[in-house]
């Protein structure tokens, strides 16, 4: 039986058209912050490959955690896999997770003997040239759902100072509201065929066991589809990897998860289930900001779901639930 190959949820990449604009509607609209703002390029980044083939590439990074996972927004300023993903797809989706391994060379031995390619490599150096921040991105789309990140972060690796930091302190006299989200909590991706896709997370990653069940109108009830009344159904299948919960989405009934696979097919993640203080307040928080409820319901008449259509701003479909608890909803 294969051991877990990932321990953990680092990090949540996401590529923007506008690294400071997004920044904005981080902290002022969710009270996401501060951002720590630094440019990545040859002369802070070694041993750049893209596409199999030495290449420089640069972009802007602002980083920023929430709960125990940071966020990543990548403004590309060349060509690279940042790019082509923008290209491709353009903003509202996540485009990586970096995940914790054991053993980064080792890691990347293994998935290559499945075929999995490397997309994209960098050696980022520490402060003084302190040591590395090694990382690859990894073409696991057609197995997880996603595109994945791992890295090797050496012992001597002291992490550079930033160019500067946003919405520390406030800027050009806004107030910064509380933070609305306290951890992503669940990953929800789409999938057409549930069965496969288990079996890729079981036997290739070692990610198990899976916790499968039926939704609708049996142990659901006042579904709602951008705000009118209409029945859905799926099958969704869980599994915890370290400090989130991994969840599998296969729609069996016209829903926004049919919706966003005809958009985008498979390799998309889907969502991200955010745990917040108060569900109720958070909708209104919404409201507010004129974030629409995209999807909704009732979960055995005792918890609430809704699905917040902040891919505009924030780049991810949020699903927010009445329970903090990692539930299988």
């Amino acid at each position: 039986m294969r051991k877990p190959l990932f321990k953990n949820l680092i990090q949540v990449g996401i590529v923007v058209r506008n690294l400071q604009k997004t920044m904005e509607n981080y902290a002022y609209n969710y009270g996401v912050r501060p951002w720590y703002v630094l440019k990545f390029g040859p002369y802070n980044v070694i041993e750049m490959q893209s596409n199999g083939k030495s290449k420089d590439y640069s972009m802007n990074i602002g980083v920023c955690p929430i709960g125990n996972v940071r966020f990543e927004l990548i403004e590309p300023l060349d060509k690279s896999i940042y790019s082509e993903y923008y290209q491709k797809y353009g903003e509202g989706i996540i485009h990586h997770l970096k995940l914790e391994v054991d053993n980064l060379e080792e890691a990347l031995t293994y998935l290559q003997s499945y075929g999995i390619d490397v997309l994209q490599v960098g050696h980022q150096l520490g402060k003084n040239k302190s040591g590395k921040n090694i990382f690859y991105y990894l073409s696991t789309e057609n197995y997880l759902g996603f595109i994945t990140e791992i890295v090797n972060v050496t012992s001597d690796f002291i992490k550079p100072d930033p160019d500067y930091w946003f919405a520390e302190h406030g800027h050009n006299n806004k107030l910064l509201p509380e933070p609305i989200f306290k951890k992503p909590i669940q990953v929800g991706i789409v999938t057409k065929n549930l069965k496969k896709m288990i079996k890729n997370y079981s036997e290739i990653f070692g990610i198990k066991p899976w916790h499968i069940k039926n939704y609708n109108s049996k142990n659901l009830s006042d579904m709602r589809v951008y705000g009118k009344k209409k029945n859905y159904s799926m099958k969704i299948a869980f599994s915890k990897v370290g400090n989130v919960m991994f969840k599998l989405i296969e729609p069996t009934s016209d829903s926004i998860y049919t919706e966003f696979h005809k958009k985008y097919g498979e390799g998309i993640i889907h969502d991200l289930k955010m745990e917040v203080k108060n569900y109720k307040k958070s909708l209104e928080l919404f409201k507010s900001i004129e974030i629409k409820t995209i999807q909704s319901g009732n979960y055995l008449g005792k918890i609430g779901y809704s699905y917040l259509d902040t891919s505009r701003d924030i780049n991810f479909i949020t699903e927010i639930a009445d329970s903090s608890a990692n539930c299988f909803i």
